[in-house]
């Protein structure tokens, strides 16, 4: 038997029996910068999980290796007789691991020369059975700001053939730290199905992964990396399938990272989809209580499926247990106050008993759960906007007492305790508290009749008079928004014990009312802030919120004639004559009307979308005429600055509330916003505007009425 190296492949010998020239491979040396070529043998293609754990640490594929959460080129594959010698390469770190063949189709891999173990293919598309107990508890949620790295292997991308299966991006969703914002991380997935995505997050996080028909929710710590696998050649297209469908019946997704466990018994988890929401629960129910019945019967059924699940894998981690436990537990919390928007009229409320089951059987103190549970956020939200609907507002020796809506008492009293107002007396002050609160209590029995009102200020209305007189002071006006916000936030401290949640609860609290307001914090506010929210990242982001409308206000108008001057139409008390002399000047044009608030996020959603619609425009014989509805002077020009809203075929108003009123009598506004179509002699057209807004809808409905004879 001869043997003769080749020098042009140095990976090939020639071996010469009976006269006969063969080739056959003996050794396949490869450097790290050949990829797309198989230098790995296929009985170890795949992904390997350790026997012992349960864990995927490795997989080994044509075009390169995945291990410790991270990509690896090949550098050196060495084969052997017993074993099979590889070498990984990442940049400026190798790993050498050294490869047997085992029984049962097991490998045995010793990785650095360190203790070797037992690896069993793995596919991850069903409910893992793992061996060993994990009792790991989320991280305590403190607030800080650290990056989540999310590695991703489409295998097998190029064979997709079903165009609603491709896709060449992966999406990460996630929600801030306030329930009302929301983020997305968009990453290239490049031609060998890899990519890699990185955002920040201050707490445990709930978020939802995406790739083509994919859909995945995780929860990720800060600083944690997870990388994922997924063989896209498993995906089938289900015609007239929901997305919950599709969710559960996918499991051909791996993890690896410290938390893969976790993430892999999350994702196969079997959820049941029977639990109803509120709108169907309340086609059947006939009461309150009969609501909460029907809504709880869906939940321990829930509860009663997730012990047999339990019963049937004893070892399902802790974590992973609870997160689904109390994902139902305040689905079913949140189904319940959500109920709240059924009840009729506004000061209606719940059976006592309703609330007696709420109270009981759920927190308003689980910080934990407000970032890894989005319906805990919505059920703290609506149960905290019932209790303050129903006009809690402190408690005193005996229980919650009302509190008056009108604090301008409160507010003179500071500031004469401050020197200010020597004329007034503290009798005076207290005279007005009372006329506050009996107002309150005549307003919250929804009592109109103006006579009613007469009596509670009786021969007092002069003083009651001269107090309101001292709202149009600027010292005045912005203590007097201290003082309220005082008021709502203690809601929370009479609510919430957790240090927290209770910070975060004041978070969302200015956040909101700054986008309800369209305004930066005043001084006072500010010193407010300071004085509630001590946790740096939660006080940042209420600075930096102000500081976006700081910046707004500061804008200067592109073109100031846009905002009518309403003081000439102040003698007009007449709703016919002040329509005709508001649309005087516009005669022979195509008019919009658009009714709306700075108030309302609708209306705002909508503004953001006109500036498209008046360039269409611009040249043409048509006004974009604004009416604003309760909205303060600032505010409304924050608005308009925001959008751009200005120009030579742009008009607002903000007419005194009276005038408002006549507006809406006259134009029968029910909504904000309200659209409607103006013809060219001023009569108010039966176009219809679709809602929500459609910018092709509005520009078609407009041109075809500009070509009407």
């Amino acid at each position: 038997m001869n043997y003769l190296k080749s020098a042009a492949c140095p990976c090939m010998y020639f071996y010469q029996s009976l006269g006969k020239w063969m080739i056959f491979v003996v050794v396949f040396v490869i450097s790290s910068g050949v990829m797309g070529q198989k230098v790995i043998e296929s009985n170890l293609l795949g992904n390997w999980a350790n026997t012992g754990t349960g864990a995927w640490e490795y997989g080994f594929y044509e075009d390169g290796a995945v291990a410790f959460s991270d990509f690896w080129k090949y550098k050196r594959v060495k084969f052997g007789r017993k074993q099979t010698e590889v070498v990984l390469e990442n940049g400026n770190r190798t790993i050498v691991l050294k490869i047997r063949q085992g029984k049962n189709g097991n490998i045995s891999i010793v990785r650095d020369n360190e203790k070797g173990e037992i690896f069993h293919p793995c596919n991850g598309k069903d409910f893992v059975a793992w061996e060993g107990v994990d009792t790991v508890s989320f991280s305590k949620p403190l607030v800080i700001t650290d990056t989540v790295t999310i590695r991703g292997y489409i295998r097998n991308l190029d064979k997709v053939t079903h165009p609603a299966l491709r896709g060449y991006t992966f999406t990460c969703g996630y929600n801030g730290l306030l329930e009302e914002e929301e983020g997305e991380i968009v990453a290239p997935v490049d031609s060998s199905g890899r990519f890699t995505l990185r955002f920040v997050v201050s707490a445990p996080q709930r978020v939802l992964l995406e790739w083509g028909r994919m859909w995945k929710n995780i929860i990720v710590e800060p600083g944690e990396t997870v990388l994922l696998y997924a063989d896209a050649s498993d995906w089938k297209v289900f015609p007239d399938v929901s997305k919950e469908e599709m969710i559960n019946g996918k499991k051909d997704v791996l993890f690896m990272g410290k938390n893969a466990r976790f993430h892999q018994e999350y994702t196969c988890f079997p959820y049941p989809l029977w639990m109803r929401n509120m709108y169907e629960l309340r086609e059947i129910a006939r009461s309150d209580m009969e609501f909460l019945r029907l809504a709880e019967a869906d939940y321990l059924k829930s509860v009663a499926f997730l012990d047999s699940i339990c019963g049937k894998y004893p070892n399902l981690s802790k974590r992973c247990k609870e997160s689904i436990e109390n994902e139902w537990k305040y689905r079913f919390a949140a189904t319940l106050m959500q109920n709240q928007f059924n009840l009729r009229g506004s000061h209606e409320r719940f059976d006592p008993g309703y609330m007696e089951y709420v109270n009981t059987h759920f927190s308003v103190n689980e910080s934990l759960y407000y970032f890894i549970t989005r319906d805990y956020q919505t059920f703290l939200r609506d149960y905290t906007g019932y209790v303050d609907s129903q006009k809690y507002r402190y408690v005193d020796g005996i229980g919650l007492v009302y509190m008056p809506d009108d604090r301008l008492y409160e507010v003179l009293r500071r500031l004469k305790e401050g020197g200010m107002f020597g004329e007034l007396s503290t009798e005076d002050i207290a005279t007005c508290e009372r006329i506050s609160r009996k107002m309150t209590e005549l307003s919250r029995q929804q009592i109109t009749d103006t006579s009613a009102f007469q009596v509670a200020v009786g021969d007092k209305a002069m003083l009651y008079d001269k107090m309101n007189t001292y709202r149009s002071l600027p010292e005045v006006w912005e203590l007097e928004e201290v003082v309220t916000r005082e008021h709502e936030l203690l809601l929370y401290d009479t609510l919430v014990s957790d240090v927290l949640l209770k910070e975060l609860c004041y978070t969302r609290l200015f956040v909101t009312g700054m986008e309800y307001d369209h305004k930066s914090l005043a001084p006072g506010m500010m010193k407010l802030v300071d004085t509630r929210i001590s946790n740096p990242i939660l006080n940042r982001k209420v600075k930096e919120a102000s500081d976006v409308y700081q910046k707004i206000a500061s804008k200067k108008l592109a073109h100031e004639a846009s905002l009518i001057d309403v003081e000439r139409f102040s003698h007009i008390l007449d709703a016919d004559s002040l329509w005709q002399a508001l649309i005087e000047p516009y005669r022979g044009n195509v008019i919009l009307f658009d009714f709306w608030g700075s108030w309302c996020e609708p209306c705002k959603d909508m503004l953001a979308l006109m500036g498209d619609i008046e360039k269409v425009f611009e040249n043409e014989k048509v006004i974009f005429m604004y009416f604003a509805y309760s909205s303060p002077e600032e505010a409304w020009k924050n608005v308009i600055k925001e959008f751009n809203l200005t120009g030579k075929n742009i008009v607002h108003y903000n007419l005194p509330p009276l005038q408002q009123q006549m507006i809406v009598k006259k134009m029968e506004v029910h909504g904000y916003p309200t659209y409607k179509i103006i013809d060219k002699a001023g009569n108010v057209t039966n176009r219809v505007l679709e809602y929500p807004l459609r910018p092709q809808s509005v520009i078609n409905e407009i041109q075809a009425e500009l070509n009407r004879r």
